[in-house]
């Protein structure tokens, strides 16, 4: 059976999902909060991480900030540009500052109460900590009876004599207060409800979750391995650091295959033949070693360096399996789908990625995974579109069919965190359960609930840590719970748990098809916008071409006239026509020339007058094009 807190925690959650709400939205309020208090200029994860630590002593990963973020911005005036959110109008308060005074009225009320009734009896406790770890662990065990006896009426049990000293002494308190003091009581079941909140926040009982991720391993592509290793700043080292942390916590492996051990040094040697060229702007690597000082012979030696660099990341590097023509994927076909999903720089490295996949299908030879936890091995990495195209390739392989062959980074955290516990938070655990009773303060209808799924769940005597860790952990959880009780209390039935955790992993596939064939759609619509663009462009070229021949044309009948009059002055000179006029003896000399220069190119190259007209409107044809091209930057060809 499960502990108290699992059975609370999961029927907490359980009730919200069916609301239209999962484990994120108990962190909406504080988010909330920290924009409204401090109204940063530009809100980021990082940012609102840092706010929330200082503000409520919680941690949360940048990355599921980012989708509360996202959520929020749907309702709230936020507004993305180039990746940052900006307020663009007050935000409503949640009023956690308010509550939370008067949360910690009825919790001081309720510790100093406890130590009064201590000094008066046995005397245990020596300060106000111990007494609220004393309270905390009272509850732990019976906040159920606690809950019960606020709503129904009921008298809370006297505690057996074999439990710790004390939890015996806050026993006789809570009766105390329950028979003789009322307005204490209602303080303490503020305690309660904060107690309650803090562990469906906090999560503590998934401590004693199984290691769902023993036996298998992830295997980091080189774009992570060079983020982990610090070659694109401190951020995303981090990132890469705490994700690794994060599946080491869950019983999983990280390595690489060699092969992207060897990319990794190409990408290195690579950027540091680069990083002293002054044309050259370079990537994250270059980029972030010109910023610190990083010079050549650096980046040369950290190449060097990289199997001590990878061990002493815990970054395992295993051989590339070899190919067995049984268990080998069409790379053919699958580089077809990444040419229509990612854009290679280099093609090499579309040669790794294709080596990784494979080996990944090597990896799963004659298993038909149907979640990650059962899936042996899968490749992680940072590129959605590469994950993308995995995806698409692996619906006709039983190894990769339900669970794909690439994952992203991003949503392997997301994951791996909603299946452990969120850790210690960094203020005093009184400070704690005042925040998430202002924050997450439930109403009495919603306690009633709450309550009944308790007692449902107790009967059903077979929910464990596990069921609260998937339930959490699913994204899809509150949609699928929706559809089943078609949102109405009333439909909810013992079997809807039970129900929703065997469908969950048949959900993830949906959802991830739904994306794919939404990712398609998308896709599609900027093929028709760039042929839109290309049609466009190509009407411009046009354009621009009919009038620069316009021109040549004009000035070709301009030199041609010009040269014609010579010629016919060259003419009418030799023949002694214009003797007579004296003004015209320079006229007359250079119409000789020409005439001479005609005559010439026609005796020897059979040059005629039309030739020359079509070379001079040629020439002065190209001379237009290159300017306009010059100017406008678009290729003008003669066509």
């Amino acid at each position: 059976m499960a502990s108290t807190e699992t059975l609370t925690s999961l029927a907490m959650l359980k009730i919200n999902i069916d609301q239209g709400k999962d484990y994120l939205d108990y962190l909406r309020p504080f988010i909330l909060q920290a924009l409204v208090d401090h109204r940063p200029d530009q809100v980021t994860d990082q940012v609102v991480q840092v706010l929330l630590r200082r503000q409520f002593g919680l941690e949360i990963p940048p990355r599921t900030i980012q989708i509360v973020l996202k959520r929020l911005s749907r309702k709230y005036p936020l507004d993305r540009k180039d990746g940052i959110y900006h307020l663009t109008a007050a935000l409503p308060d949640p009023g956690i500052t308010h509550q939370k005074a008067a949360a910690d009225r009825h919790i001081n009320a309720v510790i100093s109460g406890l130590l009064k009734f201590d000094n008066n009896n046995v005397r245990t406790l020596t300060n106000t900590d111990e007494a609220v770890t004393a309270l905390c662990g009272f509850l732990s065990e019976f906040n159920i009876p606690c809950l019960r006896a606020y709503l129904l009426g009921t008298t809370i049990p006297p505690v057996d004599g074999k439990q710790p000293t004390h939890i015996i002494l806050v026993s006789e308190y809570v009766l105390h207060l329950e028979r003789n003091d009322p307005e204490r009581f209602s303080s303490f079941m503020v305690l309660v409800q904060g107690h309650m909140l803090a562990n469906a926040l906090l999560c503590p009982d998934l401590q004693d979750a199984p290691r769902t991720y023993k036996g298998v391993t992830f295997f980091l592509d080189t774009p992570l391995l060079v983020q982990r290793l610090g070659f694109e700043g401190d951020r995303k080292k981090y990132a890469v650091k705490e994700l690794i942390t994060l599946i080491r916590n869950l019983g999983g492996d990280v390595a690489t295959f060699s092969h992207s051990h060897e990319e990794l040094g190409r990408v290195l040697v690579g950027a540091a033949n680069h990083i002293d060229s002054p044309n050259d702007r370079g990537g994250a690597i270059i980029l972030e070693a010109r910023k610190n000082g990083t010079t050549k012979s650096d980046l040369l030696l950290q190449a060097g360096q990289l199997e001590e660099q990878l061990a002493d990341a815990e970054i395992e590097v295993q051989s590339t399996p070899g190919y067995i023509k049984k268990f080998q994927i069409d790379e053919e076909v699958f580089g077809q789908v990444l040419e229509d999903e990612v854009y290679y720089f280099n093609p090499r490295a579309k040669e790794y990625d294709i080596n990784s996949v494979r080996s990944i299908y090597a990896l799963r030879t004659n298993t038909a995974p149907l979640s990650i936890e059962k899936c042996k091995a899968v490749l992680v990495s940072s590129n959605s579109a590469f994950a993308r195209a995995a995806y698409e390739y692996g619906k006709q392989h039983d190894e990769s069919r339900e669970i794909s062959s690439v994952i992203t980074d991003f949503s392997l955290a997301n994951i791996a965190w909603l299946k452990a516990p969120m850790g210690a938070p960094s203020i005093p655990m009184r400070e704690l359960l005042s925040y998430s009773y202002a924050a997450l303060q439930p109403s009495k209808a919603l306690l009633d609930k709450y309550l009944r799924e308790i007692d449902k769940l107790q009967r059903q005597s077979k929910i464990s840590v596990r069921d609260h860790q998937l339930l959490r952990s699913s994204t899809i959880a509150q949609e699928e719970l929706m559809r089943l009780t078609l949102g109405e209390e009333a439909a909810l039935t013992e079997e809807t748990v039970s129900e929703t955790l065997r469908r969950v992993t048949t959900a993830i596939k949906e959802e991830e098809t739904e994306k794919i064939a939404q990712e398609k759609l998308r896709h599609q619509e900027t093929q028709n916008k760039l042929a839109q663009a290309l049609d466009q462009r190509k009407i411009f070229q046009a354009r621009t071409y009919w009038r620069c021949r316009r021109n040549a044309t004009i000035f070709g009948w301009i030199f041609s006239c010009v040269a014609g009059v010579f010629l016919i002055i060259g003419i009418a000179g030799g023949l002694g026509m214009l003797e007579q006029f004296p003004a015209f003896g320079w006229c007359i000399f250079l119409g000789s020339i020409v005439l001479t220069i005609a005559t010439l190119s026609n005796l020897f190259w059979g040059t005629t007058v039309k030739e020359c007209h079509e070379s001079i409107r040629a020439k002065c044809l190209t001379y237009f094009l290159r300017k306009e091209a010059k100017g406008t930057g678009i290729t003008l060809e003669d066509s």
